[in-house]
């Protein structure tokens, strides 16, 4: 069994530190997105945010998977399954220590995509374990924390807490190429001509 006190990229160099904080802040971006349409008075509910959240936030990884080469829908149904850096992952709302059924129910992409590590990977994991984002929401459907779980059956055995606050280095699509500027020529400097009231210059 995994220790507790270990990181995801200690677990699997795939794992590192940057690509999850990169993947949950797109997760947090979609859920502040479905946030931003709540509107009580048009007759939205927390089910609204809730169907929405998981849309937008599997749209947001959709899209950035198109950017990052590391990043890879396997399955783009309502399981949605995503890859870091061949590692199968999945998101779900709740408690990391707490998953629900359908958290632990491992997609036939999960199971394919893990048949395909070498021995010498194997070797450091659980028997099929499970790469779930675990996201904590508040009343408001705000969330309050992101936390990376590795699952042995329905025990984690791995829990990284997110640091949402912590910047990434050029993050896709937050960042794409030729966003750090172009160079321009130095601006001439000089005395203005003088108009004459004929309209010519001196």
């Amino acid at each position: 069994m995994l220790e507790l006190h270990m990181t995801p990229w200690e677990h699997h160099p795939a794992l590192t530190r940057d690509r999850l904080i990169t993947i949950a802040k797109l997760i947090e971006r979609g859920r502040n997105d479905a946030l931003d349409r709540f509107d009580p008075n048009l007759g939205c509910t927390g089910w609204n945010v809730g169907c929405d959240a998981f849309s937008f936030q599997k749209h947001q990884i959709e899209t950035a998977s198109a950017d990052i080469d590391w990043l890879e829908i396997l399955d783009p149904s309502m399981q949605f399954v995503f890859a870091i850096g061949g590692v199968p992952v999945r998101f779900y709302r709740g408690e990391p220590d707490e998953p629900n059924a359908r958290t632990l129910k491992q997609s036939f992409s999960e199971l394919h995509q893990t048949s395909l590590f070498g021995p010498e990977e194997l070797i450091q994991l659980a028997p099929e374990p499970l790469y779930r984002f675990a996201i904590e929401t508040d009343l408001d459907g705000s969330i309050t924390a992101i936390t990376f779980v590795v699952l042995d059956g329905d025990a984690p055995v791995l829990t990284w807490p997110v640091p949402l606050d912590e910047p990434v280095t050029r993050v896709s699509p937050l960042w794409v190429a030729g966003s750090d500027g172009v160079d321009l020529p130095a601006p001439a400097v000089g005395i203005a001509a003088k108009r004459k009231k004929d309209g010519t210059t001196e």
